[in-house]
């Protein structure tokens, strides 16, 4: 399987997504497009709330058996909030490498990123028991306990992103 990354117009993934359903359905059963949310929970006028945002703020994944065809990306053109191919449309590159490792470990926990679930060692730092940290905590440069959110970087696609990922302590009662 090859992953590529389209990237879209940011808060409009969502859009980009109907409307390849809707007016080239033929692209959505040839290629598998993939918007990765995740979950966080929000404290707003003494109310905890689910909020989806994105793990990758305007970027799509591709997944195909095959190379994206130059009538695929005319076509894609044409869509509202469509911009270009990473690296660009004149070099479009499977991910490989670091990116691939970071895709496929985000893609293996489904469209929406739940919570974690963790622990904490006798010296308060974190150890991650199942969920999407886990394979990740050298990443995790800082934990909020209150909020349940561990803050990660990740290099992804040439720039580095950082992340607010929800978890549970198993402990806490």
């Amino acid at each position: 399987m090859n992953y590529y990354i389209a990237q879209v117009a940011t808060g409009h993934e969502k859009a980009f997504l109907e409307n390849i359903n809707k007016f080239h359905p033929h692209l959505a059963q040839q290629y598998n497009f993939t918007f990765l949310t995740r979950e966080l929970y929000i404290q707003r006028a003494g109310e905890k709330l689910k909020e989806l945002q994105p793990v990758f703020p305007s970027y799509i994944i591709v997944k195909t058996s095959s190379e994206i065809a130059p009538e695929t990306l005319q076509e894609l053109k044409t869509v509202s909030y469509f911009y270009h191919f990473l690296n660009s449309n004149t070099d479009i590159t499977p991910l490989s490498g670091n990116d691939l490792e970071i895709v496929r470990h985000f893609m293996g926990l489904g469209p929406k990123i739940g919570s974690s679930l963790v622990r904490f060692d006798e010296n308060q730092r974190i150890v991650v028991m199942e969920g999407p940290l886990k394979g990740l905590e050298g990443s995790i440069i800082k934990v909020d306990k209150r909020k349940q959110r561990a803050k990660i970087r990740v290099e992804f696609a040439g720039t580095v992103h950082t992340m607010d990922l929800s978890f549970q302590d198993i402990e806490r009662k």
